[in-house]
Formats: structure tokens, sequence, C-alpha cells
């Protein structure tokens, strides 16, 4: 059977109170602690936050700005390319009109020669060359329309005004013809020495001289004469320099060969005789 029941004392019931209570104090510090933490924990969130939301205002005001600076770069290229275009479209013109001006020059030049000639002349204008490596033709904008025949001489004047011989016409066609440099071998030209008065034919080698035939047995010619057209000549007139003696050495030989005074590279204009056969 149960015990009698026991009526608790002051003691126990003190002891009780101050368990309670210490109970109490450790659930409300615990409450004030989990509270502590939560705003310690809210507060770091709100300042990650807050540096986020400023790190993406910065950036997107980065953006913003590196757009404007492209649009101006941009604007300033564009202006940058509308002058460029500008500048090489004026020195363009002024290319042409000094071009101009410096032909027209050449073009008054020519004519001046033309009239101090003893026969009378056509001014051509080169309007191409053989590209054949076995050709020198020229090709000329005067033909038999203008009086140009097949075997008439040709000349050539330098910036100075001199005259020097450049080759034959072969081939006269009505608006144009082709014209034989005297370094082609096709080309043959009868002259004199000026210092002997011996006469020379002059023929072309296809390179950068022409080979000398002497009529004479015993030829005085040496290095550094001049030749020039002879009197007996039907295409050219007399006196008129065709070129230079230069020995020419190969080997253990040496032989006297002609280096033509005519630019025959560098030709835009050329005179040529009309009514030669």
């Amino acid at each position: 059977m149960p015990g009698p029941v026991r009526k608790p004392t002051r003691r126990s019931t003190s002891l009780l109170f101050i368990a309670l209570f210490l109970a109490l104090a450790t659930v409300i510090g615990l409450a004030s602690y989990g509270v502590t933490l939560g705003g310690l924990a809210l507060s770091g969130v709100q300042r990650v936050a807050r540096t986020l939301g400023g790190a993406v205002s910065a950036a997107t005001d980065s953006v913003a700005a590196y757009g404007q600076s492209l649009l101006f770069a941009r604007g300033i290229y564009a202006e940058n390319d509308t002058l460029r275009s500008e500048n090489q479209y004026l020195d363009a013109r002024l290319r042409l009109a000094l071009g101009d001006h410096d032909e027209l020059i050449r073009l008054q030049a020519q004519l001046a020669v033309q009239q101090q000639l003893p026969v009378k002349t056509v001014l051509a204008q080169v309007t191409g060359r053989a590209m054949g490596m076995s050709s020198m033709d020229v090709f000329i904008d005067h033909g038999t329309a203008f009086g140009v025949a097949d075997g008439a001489g040709v000349f050539v004047a330098d910036s100075t005004g001199q005259v020097y011989v450049y080759g034959k016409v072969r081939g006269a066609f009505k608006s144009n013809a082709t014209v034989i440099p005297l370094l082609d071998s096709r080309c043959v030209i009868s002259g004199i020495n000026r210092r002997t008065g011996e006469d020379v034919l002059v023929k072309g080698t296809d390179g950068e001289y022409c080979d000398l035939s002497y009529i004479s047995p015993l030829p005085q010619f040496q290095s550094g004469d001049i030749v020039i057209t002879s009197s007996s000549s039907s295409t050219f007139p007399p006196n008129i320099p065709i070129g230079r003696v230069d020995a020419l050495t190969t080997g253990t030989a040496t032989r006297l060969v002609l280096r033509p005074f005519a630019a025959v590279w560098a030709t835009r204009y050329l005179l040529v005789t009309q009514g030669s056969k």
C-alpha cells in the first residue's frame, strides 16, 4: 500500500522556486542572445546588400560611360575618315593639276624643238610598248592620216631641247604606227664619226648598245667619239646625234660599241618625219 503523502517543506519549496527562476532566466537569456544574433545577421545582410548595390551602380555607371566614350570615339573616327577622304581628293586634284602643268611644259618644249628641226615632223605620243622580251616595239597615236609613213625617221628631245635619233617607223596605219628604237636589231641607221668623218652603220642588238659596222677598211674610231647622222641619209637630216662610242670588254676581248643618247624606255613624246619613204 502506498505510504502517506508527504507535505512539501519550506526548504523544498524554496529550492523549487530557485530552480524555476534559474530556468526562466536561462530561457530569457537565450532568447535575448538569439535576438542579438538575429540583429547582427540582419545587419550583415543589409551591409552586404548595400555593398552589392553600390558595386552594381558603379558597374552600371562604368558601362554607361564606356558606351558614351565609344559613341564619341566613333564620331571622331567618322569625322577623321571624312577629312581623310577630302584630303585625298584634294591631294589627287593637286597632283592632277601639277601633272597637267608639267605636261603642258613638256608639250611646249617639244613644239619648240619641232619648229627648229630642218625637216617637217609631227609630234606623236607614245601609247604603249610591246610586252614581249623579244620585241622593243613602241606604239604611237599618229599614222598615215598625219603623214606618218613606213620607214620614217623618229627623233626624241630631252629637257634641254637637244634632239637625238630614236629609231624608225615600222608599220604605219591610218591613226597609229609602230616604231622600232635604234636598240632594236631590225633597226639600221647610217651615220658618221663627227671627229674623223668616217661613215659607219649603226645596228641594234636588242640590248643596251648598238653594234658598229665600219665602211672604211682602216677605221679610226675610238672610245668617246660621237656618231651623228650622215648628210647622205634619206631618212634623217644631217648632224643629229645618235650616240657615243664606248669600249665593251667581254672576257679578254674588247670592242667598240655605240651607246645611244636617246632615252629609249623613258620617252613619252616622239617627233616623226613626214613624207619619208
